[in-house]
């Protein structure tokens, strides 16, 4: 049931019932109920975008275009009513943003990305702040995103940065796979390893291991995670803004909200030292003995020193994946 103190409170179950959200909107936006009673927020459109194909799954929002008869519209929909209070501060930031637009695509562009910032609390992610190792390893990798970006592109480097999502390597392409390690520089010259897998060969395809220094730095020096997010989101709208729902999807994986304030750590990246992870380079790989599992172990960096590489090497072998 809809409490009554809500925007869907009197519009009617078994239909797709509507109520225009504000007489005075620039944009169409109404308050909706879908057929089995769920809450949703629409915008109704002129004309469809060009593309309507890039809306992903979220476990607790569905994100769709729609034409009916009186023409197209895109809905946001929340499966599950228990969340309904952040489910009406969500709308209300939606609509807030998409009506600074000047135009309509404008407007459906940024509730659409809107959306995707907020759609990780909605599918019960991590709400705390991230600790400061986490902020120091998704700087790095961030660093090495940036790399990628500059040389296949930012929707490649994005699909290709599986970190935020578990998998082994924090970065797999078509033919090359990096794993990114943040430490102190003034710590002792080790990274840790964190399994068997992330140092485990991928079949026909080259490894590095990335090795960056991620200090804790003092103003006026260094960049707060935040200013990292916004100077690379900053970056992909001037130069490729369809990538920028894919942007926001790994950061909401990563376990980073824009709402929380990072303000109290500032850190400088240092370039990266590649190595070329070969035949006879010191590691644990998989398989190992039965019965063992979630190995973790220390590497030492003076080890790895006759498997220096740099970023030369690994950019000169780079392959594009097909995105059609």
């Amino acid at each position: 049931m809809i409490p009554i103190d809500t925007p869907w409170s009197g519009l009617e179950a078994g239909k797709v019932d509507t109520r225009r959200a504000s007489a005075s909107a620039r944009w169409n936006w109404f308050w909706a109920l879908m057929p089995r009673a769920d809450a949703a927020l629409v915008l109704r459109l002129t004309e469809l975008p060009a593309s309507t194909s890039d809306l992903p799954t979220l476990r607790n929002l569905e994100i769709r275009f729609q034409t009916l008869s009186d023409g197209p519209l895109l809905y946001i929909r929340l499966k599950d009513n228990a969340q309904l209070e952040l489910f009406e501060t969500l709308c209300r930031d939606v609509m807030g943003a998409g009506e600074l637009c000047e135009t309509e695509g404008q407007a459906l562009e940024r509730a659409i990305r809107r959306t995707f910032r907020w759609h990780y609390l909605l599918r019960g992610g991590k709400q705390e702040i991230l600790s400061e190792d986490s902020q120091k390893g998704l700087i790095g990798e961030i660093q090495i995103l940036k790399l990628l970006i500059s040389t296949v592109g930012a929707k490649a480097a994005l699909a290709a940065w599986t970190g935020p999502s578990g998998a082994p390597k924090d970065f797999e392409l078509k033919e090359d796979c990096i794993e990114v390690k943040a430490r102190r520089g003034a710590s002792q010259p080790f990274v840790k390893i964190s399994n068997e897998y992330q140092l485990t060969d991928v079949s026909a395809r080259r490894l590095w291991l990335a090795v960056l220094a991620v200090d804790k730095v003092q103003q006026p020096h260094g960049k707060t995670l935040t200013e990292e997010v916004v100077d690379l989101t900053d970056l992909l709208e001037r130069s490729e803004p369809s990538a920028i729902m894919d942007w926001d999807l790994h950061l909401a994986d990563a376990g980073y909200d824009s709402l929380h304030d990072y303000s109290a750590w500032r850190w400088m990246a240092s370039s990266p030292d590649f190595h070329a992870v070969t035949e006879g380079f010191p590691r644990i790989v998989a398989p190992v003995p039965l019965g063992l599992s979630g190995v973790t172990y220390t590497l030492g960096l003076s080890a790895c020193a006759p498997f220096r590489a740099d970023w030369n090497d690994v950019r000169s072998g780079l392959v594009i994946e097909d995105q059609e």
